[in-house]
C-alpha cells in the first residue's frame, strides 16, 4: 500500500550541506502550474538495506519551499527526519554535457598554446631577417649580389608575414569557439545552480528492499500562466467561435519532458491547518473605461498545442468544437487537466490550447457618431457564466481579419457579455450641425444658444441590420443653466446622464436621417463649456 507522509521539515531546519548518503536523481513526473509558481511531483525507486540509512534526493529547485515537501513510499518505512539543504555547484557531480564542454576548451587551450609558440618562433624569425639584411654599404658586393640578397629578404619576410596572419586567424577563431564554449558552460552553471536544492530523509527499513518514492514540493517563482483568447466572428448566422489558451511559461532551470500538466487558478498555498472563514461582503464594481481595440490583419503565424501536438498558424474549423483539457470547478479555483503529456523546454513560453467553445451570441450595431462616425458590430452572449471564462487578452479575428485585441474582464457581475467584433464599412454614417438665424439670440440678461444636429445612416449591405446610436445633450449642474432639448426619431433621452438612444432596423441599400436639439440658456456674462 502506498503511503504518503508530510513532515514537519521545519521542525529540523535547513542544513546548508548535506550528511553523507545515498544520493539519488529523480525524474520530474508532474507540474501543477498555478497563476504564479508550480507543483512540483517526481518519482525514484532505489534499493534499500535493512535498518537506519539517508537519502539525499538532489537535483531540486533551491528555492523549494520546505513546508511544501511532501514524500511518499509503496512500501512500509519508518521516517526519522527530513529537512531541506544544498550543495555548491563545485562539490557536485558535473553533468555529461558540462564535462564534454570542459574537454573542448581545454583542447582549445593547447591549441592556441601551440599556435602562440608558432608566432613567437615567426616573430624571432623576422627580427633576424630585418636584422641581418641590413647593409652598411655597398662594398664586397656586387650589384646583382645586392640585388639577390634584397630579393630573398623580402621573399622570405613576406612569407613570414603571411604565415603569422594566418596563425593569427585560427587563433581568434579559437579564441571565438572558447568563448562560446564558456558561454554554453556559464549557462549550464547557472541552470544547475537553480537545482542545487536537496532533500535528506533519514529512515528506518526493516528490511532490504525495492521501494519508490513520490516526492512532491512547491516553488513560488520561475513558472506561470494566464489565459488569452481568440474570438473568431464568421457570419451574422453563425454561432461565435472562442479559443482558450494558456500562455505557459517555465524557468525552473530544467526541461520538463513529458510531464503530466494541471493548470490551476488558485494559489499554491500548502495549509497544515485548517484556514478559518470570514464574512464575504459584496459591492457594486466600478468599470473602468473600455480599451481601444488596435491591430491590422494577422500575417505572423501563433503556436498552439493542441492535444500535447504542436499545430503552427491558426486554429481552423476542424479543430474546433472539443475541449481539450478536463475542468475540473472547485469552490475557489479551476483545474485544466489535459489529457496528454507535455514537453516545455527551460527558459520558454509556450502557447497551449486549453479549450474551445462556441458561444451563442445576438448581434446588432452600436454607434456613437460624436465619438466615432462608424457602426461597430456587437456581439451579445448571454448565459456566458457557464463557460467560467477567466480574465485575459482577447485577439478578435472578423472573418479571416485580425482586427485588435484588448483586455476582457469576465469576472464582473452582468446578464450578457458585449463584445466588439471591430467597425464595418458597409454602414456609412455622418453626424453634421445645422445652423439657422436663431443659433444665438438675447432674452434680457441671459444668453441662448440652440444647436441643431443630424445623423445620417446608409446602410450598403445587402441584408437588413439592427442598429443602435448613441449621442448626447449637455446636462446642467447649474440651477443658472438651463437645457431644453427635443428629441425626434423616438429617440429615448436618460435625464441623468444626457444619453440619447435610438433602436431602428435599417432595410438594404436604404438611408435614414436622425435628429435632435437643444438650447442652453445662461447668463450673457458667463463663460460656459462641456
Amino acid at each position: 500500500m502506498k503511503k504518503l507522509l508530510l513532515f514537519p521539515i521545519l521542525l529540523f531546519g535547513f542544513q546548508a550541506f548535506a550528511d553523507e548518503g545515498k544520493r539519488l536523481s529523480s525524474k520530474l513526473d508532474a507540474v501543477t502550474l498555478y497563476a504564479q509558481g508550480a507543483g512540483y511531483s517526481r518519482e525514484i525507486s532505489t534499493n534499500l538495506q535493512a535498518g537506519d540509512q539517508t537519502l539525499i534526493f538532489e537535483g531540486l529547485p533551491l528555492n523549494l519551499e520546505p513546508s511544501s515537501v511532501q514524500i511518499g513510499s509503496d512500501k512500509s518505512l519508518e521516517f526519522i527526519s527530513i529537512s531541506t539543504g544544498n550543495t555548491p555547484f563545485d562539490q557536485r557531480e558535473k553533468p555529461a554535457k558540462f564535462q564534454q564542454l570542459e574537454r573542448q576548451i581545454k583542447e582549445i587551450n593547447l591549441q592556441s598554446e601551440d599556435i602562440q609558440a608558432e608566432l613567437e618562433a615567426l616573430q624571432l624569425e623576422l627580427e633576424f631577417l630585418t636584422n641581418n639584411t641590413k647593409l652598411g654599404g655597398n662594398e664586397g658586393f656586387s650589384l646583382a649580389e645586392l640585388q639577390q640578397i634584397s630579393s630573398y629578404a623580402r621573399d622570405q619576410k613576406l612569407l613570414n608575414k603571411r604565415s603569422q596572419l594566418k596563425k593569427q586567424r585560427v587563433l581568434q577563431d579559437l579564441n571565438d569557439k572558447r568563448k562560446e564554449l564558456q558561454s554554453e558552460l556559464q549557462k549550464i552553471r547557472q541552470e544547475m545552480s537553480l537545482l542545487s536544492g536537496e532533500i535528506i530523509v533519514k529512515l528506518n527499513s526493516n528490511r532490504a528492499q525495492n521501494v519508490r518514492f513520490s516526492i512532491h514540493y512547491t516553488v513560488r517563482t520561475n513558472a506561470s500562466w494566464s489565459s488569452n483568447y481568440n474570438l473568431y466572428f464568421d457570419g451574422l448566422d453563425k454561432d461565435l467561435r472562442m479559443v482558450h489558451k494558456a500562455n505557459v511559461y517555465q524557468g525552473s532551470g530544467e526541461d520538463w519532458e513529458n510531464v503530466a500538466l494541471k493548470l490551476v487558478t488558485g494559489s499554491p498555498n500548502q495549509n497544515v491547518t485548517m484556514p478559518q472563514i470570514y464574512p464575504q461582503y459584496i459591492q457594486f464594481m466600478h468599470h473602468a473605461s473600455p480599451t481601444k481595440l488596435r491591430g491590422a490583419r494577422a500575417d505572423d503565424d501563433e503556436v498552439y498545442f493542441i492535444d500535447g501536438v504542436k499545430i503552427e498558424g491558426n486554429v481552423n474549423n476542424s479543430q474546433m468544437g472539443n475541449t481539450v483539457f478536463a475542468i475540473n470547478s472547485q469552490q475557489t479555483r479551476l483545474e485544466f487537466i489535459p489529457e496528454r503529456r507535455y514537453s516545455i523546454p527551460n527558459q520558454k513560453t509556450e502557447n497551449i490550447v486549453i479549450r474551445e467553445m462556441a458561444l451563442k451570441a445576438e448581434y446588432e450595431y452600436q454607434s456613437s457618431p460624436s465619438l466615432d462616425p462608424a457602426a461597430y458590430l456587437m456581439a451579445i452572449v448571454k448565459d456566458w457564466e457557464q463557460h467560467q471564462l477567466l480574465d485575459g487578452e482577447l485577439s478578435i479575428y472578423n472573418q479571416g481579419l485580425f482586427i485588435g485585441k484588448s483586455f476582457s474582464q469576465f469576472e464582473a457581475t452582468s446578464d450578457s457579455l458585449q463584445l466588439s467584433l471591430g467597425k464595418d464599412p458597409g454602414i456609412v454614417i455622418t453626424r453634421d450641425r445645422l445652423f439657422n438665424e436663431e443659433s444665438k439670440s438675447f432674452l434680457g440678461s441671459d444668453r441662448i444658444q440652440k444647436y441643431e444636429y443630424q445623423i445620417s445612416l446608409r446602410n450598403t449591405k445587402p441584408q437588413n441590420v439592427k442598429i443602435r446610436v448613441f449621442d448626447q445633450i449637455p446636462v446642467s449642474q447649474n440651477e443658472d443653466i438651463k437645457v431644453k432639448s427635443e428629441i425626434e426619431n423616438q429617440g429615448k433621452l436618460n435625464l441623468k446622464t444626457g444619453i440619447i438612444t435610438w433602436e431602428m432596423d435599417l432595410k438594404p441599400k436604404s438611408e435614414s436621417q436622425l435628429k435632435f436639439s437643444f438650447e442652453v440658456r445662461a447668463p450673457k456674462d458667463q463663460t460656459i463649456s462641456w
